[in-house]
């Protein structure tokens, strides 16, 4: 398998000197363009679901081993995330994190929800509301 990937990275920027030359092999004419052709569009129906298929009713959700493996990425995953380099420097980083959340007197950033004491005590909570039902009072013809 090495082998044949190796082959491709190989033959890749041979064949793209290719784009440059004629059908016989030489070089093409400064003048020559390319032709390049209309798009094609493909229209298609799908089959119809076949109203007797099985259809399972239990949903499996994935196992401990399922959520904790972590597939290799491929050759174009690798060069989407910037390269072997950077995902080193990310590796890095969160091995570093981890560590540093073990040492002694780290306090976890993300604080719990803490419920606050009301705004007013008893004695302004009940003038409030006999403010508000004399205004109401006052108000009504």
């Amino acid at each position: 398998m090495r082998c044949v990937l190796l082959a491709a990275l190989c033959i890749a920027p041979a064949m793209a000197g290719a784009q440059d030359r004629d059908a016989g092999g030489e070089p093409a004419p400064p003048g020559v363009q390319a032709t390049e052709l209309a798009p094609v569009r493909v229209i298609g129906r799908r089959p119809p679901t076949d109203p007797f298929a099985f259809r399972n009713p239990v949903e499996v959700e994935g196992t401990v081993f399922s959520r904790a493996w972590d597939e290799s990425p491929s050759l174009e995953e690798v060069g989407m995330r910037g390269g072997y380099v950077q995902l080193g420097i990310i590796k890095g980083i969160e091995l570093a994190g981890k560590g540093i959340r073990k040492l002694p007197g780290w306090t976890q950033q993300i604080n719990d929800a803490q419920a606050r004491p009301p705004p007013l005590d008893e004695a302004q909570a009940a003038r409030a509301a006999r403010l508000h039902a004399e205004a109401g009072a006052s108000s009504m013809p």
